[in-house]
């Protein structure tokens, strides 16, 4: 019997790309909630009806490979440690996604607060947004 030498067949690379824009109805995403200011949970938990499906991954890296291949249209995340986002930012950003604050300021790993949102483009951006956190942030 004869074993080949190559421990894995060869697979075919697809870049990453971020979802298309699709309406916020049609949207689905990771929300992580748990970390939210307590006066913030019942808001956003509320609001999840307003997307198609959210779900908890409670992984951000997993979370980051899941938008950068197009797979999930946004993300919602509470906490902001450098560890957690600043490479899944980069990679997400490269596969044509907009991340911002809650508050709408540009990323930067040095900031430890203000929640992020990931999302396709600026507009989809502003859609999960308002649609999740309305007027409290």
């Amino acid at each position: 019997m004869e074993r080949s030498l190559d421990p894995a067949p060869r697979r075919q690379h697809e870049p990453l790309q971020a979802a298309s824009a699709v309406r916020l109805a049609e949207m689905a995403g990771n929300v992580s909630w748990r970390y939210l200011p307590e006066e913030l949970r019942p808001v956003v938990t509320g609001n999840l009806p307003r997307v198609a499906m959210a779900a908890d991954l409670r992984c951000s890296a997993h979370t980051y490979r899941l938008i950068a291949a197009g797979h999930l249209h946004f993300s919602f995340s509470s906490s902001v440690m450098p560890w957690d986002h600043a490479a899944g930012w980069l990679i997400y950003r490269e596969a044509g996604g907009y991340t911002a604050h809650f508050d709408g300021s540009p990323y930067r790993p040095v900031n430890r607060g203000g929640g992020l949102i990931s999302a396709p483009d600026r507009e989809s951006w502003q859609a999960v947004r308002d649609a999740l956190l309305g007027s409290q942030a």
